[in-house]
């Protein structure tokens, strides 16, 4: 083969040996870039997705703080609406009363918002005056402040019922006579959603209420018994003494223990007592039924009192007595609802003023306790 030739072969062969490297880079090149655009095409679309869902959860949010925190009606279309709060309501519960009375769209919401805030356990007492439809985050701040033109009233436990009469006119201004004789009154009383007693006697719920300036004695009534419903609600029962007892025989029975326990402490042991004597068909013993027949609330009681003929007096007659003797307190109810288990079948009062008893189980020992009580007494005396 001629020089020329293979000089023009090995030419030839070189140059396609420095092509085919470059070429191959190329399609790789390209076809990296393919998957680039690809791939930043792809990226594009996801960003869009999630920016569109970004948007429509930022609406659903405008949306809701609208639809559910802000007033619902216009300046014109709202009305004014006087709710009542009483001590103790939790959040929840004004919340709902507030959806039911349209001021706000949604108790849920109410609530959310107040728990946002930490105000829960801020809402105060008293009577308020809200707007139709003014919304979640105006109610909110509504509930921190009551209205000032309410005024308080405050029921201790253990007064009966003329007593209450006295100290309600006292702090409210109303007619107590009149108040006594709606408490009496049968018609009235049946329209208030209870066993429909012979009297209110025990049904005036102890307790602070804030109550608007012109209450009236039907008014106030109303209300303490709805308190009285509200606080039995929360008593839990012991299977057998709802099983033998109905509410007006445990309010009479806690009237009772209302009297005779000056201890928080010992109300359920006391309680106790009286079931065991009541089990057995022994008489009560407790002198608070006697002075309560006479309206003798202090002083001592005279032989011819204790041995009155009235069903009341528990001296005398075995079983409860016809109905309650004051108005007890909560825990009262709760110590005669479920009492404590016990074997003592007697106290007796401590001479030292700190309220406590002293429990027996058998009479000798109580006799012996009692005179003990009565010797040391007479010592110091």
């Amino acid at each position: 083969m001629p020089r020329a030739s293979i000089l023009k072969s090995t030419y030839r062969l070189f140059l396609a040996g420095a092509v085919a490297p470059i070429a191959a880079g190329g399609y790789c090149f390209y076809g990296l870039l393919w998957v680039y655009r690809l791939m930043m095409k792809k990226l594009f679309i996801a960003v869009c997705v999630l920016f569109l869902l970004l948007l429509a959860a930022l609406g659903g949010a405008v949306w809701a703080f609208n639809h559910y925190l802000m007033p619902m009606k216009s300046e014109a279309e709202r009305v004014a609406v006087p709710v009542m709060v009483e001590r103790g309501t939790s959040a929840q519960a004004v919340a709902n009363i507030l959806e039911e009375r349209e001021v706000v769209r949604s108790s849920k919401a109410l609530y959310l918002w107040m728990r946002h805030k930490k105000t829960t356990d801020k809402v105060q007492a008293g009577r308020f005056t809200f707007v139709k439809g003014e919304g979640a985050i105006a109610a909110a701040e509504r509930l921190l402040k009551a209205e000032v033109d309410d005024k308080a009233m405050i029921i201790l436990e253990g007064l009966a019922m003329e007593q209450i009469a006295g100290r309600v006119a006292a702090q409210t201004g109303v007619d107590s006579a009149e108040f006594v004789r709606l408490c009496n009154d049968a018609n009235f009383i049946a329209t208030l959603g209870i066993e429909s007693p012979p009297t209110l006697e025990g049904y005036l719920f102890p307790d602070t209420y804030r109550l608007p300036e012109n209450s009236t004695e039907a008014t106030i009534i109303r209300r303490m018994v709805a308190r009285f419903n509200e606080a039995l609600a929360t008593v839990e029962w012991s299977p057998a003494i709802k099983e033998k007892y109905g509410r007006h025989q445990v309010l009479t029975l806690a009237s009772i223990v209302e009297k005779e326990a000056t201890l928080p402490s010992e109300r359920g042991k006391i309680a106790g007592v009286f079931h065991n004597r009541l089990r057995l068909g022994w008489p009560l013993g407790a002198d608070p039924t006697v002075r309560y027949i006479y309206r003798k609330f202090s002083g001592p009681l005279r032989v011819s009192e204790l041995n009155s003929s009235s069903p009341y007096n528990t001296r005398r007659f075995a079983g409860l007595p016809p109905g309650p003797i004051c108005s007890p307190g909560l825990g009262a109810i709760k110590a005669s609802a479920n009492p404590e288990t016990t074997d003592a079948m007697f106290f007796v009062a401590f001479r030292d003023g700190s309220g406590a008893h002293d429990f027996s189980v058998t009479n000798a020992e109580h006799d012996r306790k009692k005179n003990a009580i009565r010797k040391e007494r007479g010592i110091a005396e």
